[in-house]
């Protein structure tokens, strides 16, 4: 691509060499720049890409992007773009240069909610007969009905703006219509989600999370907004949750944005939810939508899964050619999203055990008390829990609290330590669980938890969800949840 042509509209930037290059690749890491790329010498946590300009250009660089405060040498055999917020330009013009998209792109943020509500929205395009897909924690997920589904691991829950433009890119050229996206507040204030031609956003929750990162909670929630007030478009549609105690700040904040913003749950004015009856293996939603009133029986277990059934619907709704019945339809199908609430198995005596990603005190609570009401009569609730390790330290009392009073056994063990002292991590925790067993071991931890159980009873293991690996000091090694507990029910079979 012509340089000039990727720099095309992106306003406020400075141009320091020659416009007619050819640029062939663009590249945030030294190490992979080759002949031709553009080189974007952001500063970061860590390290501060100026320092790798020298090595991006004998690797072939033909073009740096810099801060403009950047003092440093500029050899003119290198084409120079200066700008005052980087980050922000790098995304745009990796929207240059992977210029194609799905051109319905529905975005979601919140704490909590987002990877399954971006699975819903999947499953809900697909039995319209869209070509849709889900691009987040789970990584991307493409499928149409009746088709094999195709999968794209990720790293992270919102890429690197340059691999999100080229994800998007090729979802595109495989004729993906709808995608929905996670919003996290890291991908927002990096500007990763940048360039992203939104049609309709929505929101679940804010609770307590990622204050390693964030000043404090007000600063969290301004991230979050970054998605209504900055990246959708005026006179798109906004979809909330309306139960939570932000909702009505984000409804505002959307509605003074230009969108229009719709409120779905029990205080909605959309979708409005009116009663939740436990069924054994799901749950009978009762709610008013355009006048009329809808019983939908929802296949899944958590009144937080009504609350993310209730925003992908709204969220669905918003696109002209989905009609009310389909959608209805598709919520009495819906598949739980892999390691929310998922029921692994049962072990001989006939206690359940379920897997979710709870690594919140908000989450973990939730997905207690989702399955409380399944606990046979005078039967346990048993919970495995962790704390990760280089995070927000001041959730870990709250978690172990959360266990202490809502569980009838807690446990606690290791999550991903990454690099910090285990011990001193569960130390944390066990200030608010002192009756907790502690087995650092995770694999001990849930054969433990397994035997604990009888008829009746509940096993919940959370923390790890869909992860497939430990972070211990720098290494990862393969662990799965999942496979662990299918692997203890075998042997218990042998």
């Amino acid at each position: 691509m012509q340089f000039k042509d990727l720099i095309k509209n992106i306003e406020n930037i400075e141009i320091v060499g020659n416009f007619d290059i050819d640029i062939t690749g663009l590249e945030a890491d030294s190490r992979k720049v080759e002949a031709g790329f553009l080189f974007a010498a952001l500063k970061g946590v860590a390290l501060d890409g100026t320092q790798f300009i020298e090595q991006a250009i004998n690797s072939g660089a033909r073009a740096i992007l810099v801060a403009a405060d950047y003092a440093g040498e500029m050899p003119t055999d290198v084409s120079w773009i200066k700008s005052a917020e980087p980050r922000k330009v790098l995304a745009f013009l990796a929207a240059n240069f992977y210029p194609n998209q799905p051109p319905k792109i529905l975005a979601i943020t919140g704490t909590n909610g987002k990877s399954s509500i971006v699975d819903f929205l999947r499953q809900i395009f697909a039995k319209a007969g869209k070509r849709a897909a889900s691009l987040g924690t789970l990584g991307v997920q493409i499928c149409e009905d009746g088709q094999p589904d195709e999968h794209i691991e990720l790293h992270h829950t919102s890429p690197d703006p340059i691999s999100l433009h080229r994800i998007l890119h090729q979802l595109a050229a495989k004729n993906v219509e709808f995608l929905g996206i996670e919003a996290s507040s890291h991908g927002l204030v990096q500007n990763r989600i940048d360039g992203v031609k939104i049609c309709a956003a929505g929101f679940t929750n804010l609770t307590l999370d990622h204050l390693d990162y964030h000043e404090n909670m007000e600063d969290y929630f301004e991230a979050k907004m970054r998605l209504f007030t900055e990246l959708l478009p005026k006179t798109s549609q906004a979809v909330v949750s309306a139960d939570g105690s932000y909702s009505k700040r984000v409804a505002n904040i959307a509605g003074f944005a230009g969108s229009n913003a719709k409120c779905v749950g029990f205080a909605g004015d959309y979708i409005k939810l009116n009663k939740v009856t436990n069924l054994q293996n799901g749950q009978r939603m009762n709610f008013d939508l355009l006048g009329k009133n809808y019983e939908i029986d929802l296949p899944l277990i958590g009144v937080f899964q009504v609350e993310n059934a209730l925003v992908a619907a709204g969220l669905a709704l918003s696109q002209p050619d989905i009609n009310v019945d389909l959608v209805m339809q598709a919520l009495k199908q819906l598949k739980g999203a892999k390691g929310r609430l998922e029921l692994v198995g049962q072990n001989q005596t006939g206690g359940r055990i379920f897997v979710d990603f709870a690594h919140t005190n908000d989450s973990l609570e939730n997905a207690i008390l989702a399955l409380r009401p399944y606990l046979g009569t005078d039967s346990k609730l048993v919970v495995i829990f962790g704390c990760g390790g280089d995070r927000d330290q001041s959730k870990r009392p709250l978690m172990g609290a959360v266990a202490e009073k809502n569980a009838e056994i807690a446990i606690l063990t290791d999550d991903n330590p990454r690099f910090e002292d285990p011990a001193s991590i569960r130390a944390m925790a066990k200030q608010g669980c002192p009756s907790a067993l502690e087995i650092g071991d995770r694999r001990a931890a849930i054969a433990k938890g397994i035997a604990l159980l009888d008829a009746g009873d509940i096993l919940l293991v959370a923390g790890k969800g869909h992860e497939t690996g430990q972070k211990i000091m720098g290494k990862e090694y393969e662990f799965s949840d999942q496979i662990e507990i299918l692997k203890l029910l075998k042997a218990e079979n042998e």
